[in-house]
């Protein structure tokens, strides 16, 4: 059998990571580049991160939706602000949920 033809029997079956695009094992469960060695704890907080900052964003979008609608008198700093946590926290909660799952 030639050297340069590859059995695919012996190679074990890969996937590509969604995230860093390289080559992981099929079998595993977490990519090891982008999770590193505390696998699925790496892709939970990662998720937070990123649902944080969707969160963020969505909140502030709200916020500037409610502000213009409502009258200047209910306009305060303190909704704002309530909304865009409460985005937030929502997002953080459901990247978390998100990543856990996979």
């Amino acid at each position: 059998m030639p050297h340069d033809i590859v059995d695919t029997a012996v190679a074990p079956p890969t996937v590509t990571c969604e995230s860093c695009e390289r080559e992981v094992p099929k079998d595993a469960a977490f990519c090891p580049y982008c999770c590193g060695e505390d696998g699925q704890l790496g892709a939970v907080k990662r998720g937070a991160f990123v649902g944080g900052i969707l969160g963020l964003m969505a909140g502030g979008i709200g916020a500037a939706v409610w502000s213009s609608i409502a009258d200047p008198e209910r306009g305060n700093w303190s909704m704002v602000l309530g909304i865009t946590l409460g985005c937030v926290i929502a997002g953080v909660v459901l990247g978390m949920i998100r990543r856990y799952k996979k």
